[in-house]
């Protein structure tokens, strides 16, 4: 980011220092040098633009893009949904919906983005009825298609790690990508080396034991690993590049740090990773990609009650995190996409479940705001896929390629999502 960190230097007295060495290892070890042969199979872009960053906030579960991003102006919206379906602007339905434009309603529980949302030249985004084709109902598999890419791939790598390997001849920096959760997403998954740790407090050793590091340090400079496994030899890698996150990560110190421009971040869980991203990007690190997780989407029951909580949640975050970074936000997108929408129809229990289109929302950097993007093929019961879903006619693959290519720089279309071809929806 442009604005530099006012973070204290190191001083840590959070964990023990093999608490954290022991979780740092566990991070890194799995994560192998990018091989040569990767590098050379694809041709880089000219040029990667400075100070870039994009936050992918993966709400699991399947969020019910039909409540957060209402089609109120679409009539068999409600004819399908007569209990639990949001209100036009200025009707008597018992939860209203905040306007959009003449056919969408966003969540009343979403009042700060809505503010965002309206105001000129905004920089907040919806693409409705996304996802891709053939559509998938399984959490785990539809998950898995999101953060790969590859339909019909085992083990395939994933969207981000890919896009690394086709840029990793124009970045020194030596984290260019990591999650804020305990294990590596499969977004992340591949031969480039990404990380995960929970919290930059992970990494921080108490302050009155530097002893402690330097001796397990002292060990993996300089045990002989001649005659080792290889496994035993990445292990001993791996703890290596644990001290270089470490030591990379010194800087930041979460204790001290002052959000700016009188953002306060609540308390809920998706708010704090939030906050941990702006310190990591305030840091000036050359992070590229961020990526955390806010769960508890599923909801197959009570979707009036349970979907304020949820959504409020978000809203509270990422208005916090726009506001923190301020004028650096021009460098910075924020993508959250979920594994699919709901069924168009409510259940029994007033809930809705597993569907196929759902929504992507954007916010940040260049992102055309105000607006719903991509095509709309309404909730007619013969538009809709199987005469249930909304169909998703908008490939998310479109939108993560247009913020590669328009938001961070460029990339190699071809490698992140192999066969497919480029049509962007205009949405940066």
């Amino acid at each position: 980011m442009s604005s530099k960190s006012n973070h204290e230097q190191p001083g840590m007295d959070r964990r023990t220092a093999v608490k954290i060495s022991l979780a740092a290892v566990g991070a890194a070890a799995i994560l192998p040098r990018l091989p040569a042969e990767a590098i050379a199979r694809v041709k880089a872009p000219a040029a990667r633009l400075p100070n870039r960053a994009t936050v992918v906030v993966f709400e699991r579960g399947g969020w019910d893009a039909l409540q957060l991003f209402a089609p109120t102006g679409d009539p068999n919206y409600a004819l399908k949904r007569p209990t639990t379906a949001i209100g036009a602007p200025g009707s008597a339905a018992a939860v209203v919906g905040l306007p959009m434009n003449a056919t969408f309603s966003m969540h009343p529980a979403l009042p700060g983005l809505h503010a965002r949302w309206s105001q000129p030249l905004s920089r907040l985004a919806v693409v409705h009825a996304l996802g891709y084709t053939p559509y998938h109902r399984s959490h785990f598999e539809s998950q898995d298609l999101f953060e790969t890419g590859q339909f019909g791939v085992v083990n395939a790598d994933g969207w981000i790690n890919r896009h690394l390997q086709a840029t990793a001849a124009i970045s020194t920096a030596p984290v260019r990508a990591l999650a804020l959760m305990n294990a590596r997403p499969r977004s992340m998954d591949g031969a480039f080396p990404c990380f995960a740790f929970s919290s930059i407090e992970a990494l921080q050793f108490q302050a009155t034991q530097p002893d402690v590091r330097q001796y397990l340090e002292a060990i993996v400079d300089y045990t002989p690993t001649a005659g080792f496994s290889a496994a035993r030899v990445g292990s001993y890698s791996g703890m290596k590049s644990s001290f270089d996150l470490i030591d990379l990560f010194s800087g930041i110190n979460p204790q001290t740090y002052a959000p700016q421009n009188g953002a306060v971040y609540p308390n809920s869980a998706i708010a704090q990773s939030f906050r941990q991203a702006a310190m990591i990007l305030r840091g000036n690190l050359g992070v590229e990609f961020i990526q955390i997780d806010q769960g508890g989407w599923d909801h197959h029951t009570d979707l009036v009650g349970n979907i304020p909580t949820y959504a409020g949640a978000l809203d509270g975050a990422l208005n916090a995190f726009m506001q923190d970074m301020g004028a650096d936000m021009a460098d910075v997108v924020v993508l959250c996409m979920s594994e699919f929408g709901r069924e168009v129809a409510e259940n029994a229990s007033n809930g809705t479940d597993h569907g196929a289109g759902g929504a992507m929302l954007l916010a940040g950097g260049a992102v055309q705001g105000g607006q719903v993007h991509g095509a709309w093929p309404g909730l007619a019961t013969s538009a809709l896929a199987e005469g249930r879903f909304l169909a998703p006619v908008n490939d998310y693959r479109q939108v993560i390629l247009e913020t590669l290519i328009d938001h961070m720089g460029g990339t190699v279309p071809s490698a992140v999502f192999p066969s497919m071809n480029y049509a962007p929806l205009g949405v940066l």
